[in-house]
């Protein structure tokens, strides 16, 4: 039977994010996923809970929130996004963010940059991916320079394809990411 997981996000690669990541916990892809995109963090806020009831009446039996931390304080953020879901159409849920941007997660496996991407030259291992204050511009950095100049990270296009070759236990370094990962095997097993 097809799970249904609602998911509400920023952007819609956030969401293939999720799709990529989930289809390596559930390989015969047992979950269909049904989203709401904020297009920017504002209107996450404010549309929280009418998406997440919207979801529910969609069938969708657990809920994704996904929300960059960018420059706020995590804890503030989790009260803020915790208040606006409240209280929540779909009891199994779960907020999760991605400390700076989930560019970060992607920045901790260096050989699915470079598998996804082809690129010529390999990438060091980055020591803590969520302390990079900017983690979309270094791996639009790393993008262009390890390919000679040649080309450009595009992040609408390559998060899903990092995601698709990302190995789960190099994103556990991020500990934004352990949250969605346990979840989400509760959820798909």
């Amino acid at each position: 039977m097809t799970k249904l997981i609602g998911v509400i996000a920023e952007d819609r690669s956030d969401v293939e994010i999720l799709e990529e990541l989930a289809s390596k916990l559930a390989p015969r892809r047992t979950f269909a996923v049904k989203k709401f995109i904020g297009y920017g963090c504002g209107r996450i806020r404010s549309k929280c809970h009418a998406w997440a009831r919207n979801l529910r009446l969609q069938r969708c039996s657990s809920l994704v929130v996904i929300h960059d931390l960018d420059c706020n304080q995590l804890f503030q953020l989790q009260d803020e996004i915790g208040e606006a879901l409240h209280p929540s159409p779909i009891a199994n849920h779960v907020i999760v963010i991605p400390v700076r941007e989930i560019e970060a997660w992607l920045l901790a496996d260096q050989d699915a940059i470079v598998k996804a991407l082809k690129l010529s030259k390999s990438i060091g291992k980055i020591p803590n991916p969520e302390a990079i204050l900017r983690p979309k511009e270094r791996l639009r950095d790393l993008v262009y320079f390890k390919s000679d100049k040649r080309k450009h990270y595009v992040n609408t296009i390559d998060n899903r394809k990092i995601a698709s070759c990302a190995n789960l236990k190099n994103l556990r370094r991020c500990k934004s990411f352990v949250p969605l990962e346990a979840f989400l095997r509760t959820v798909l097993n």
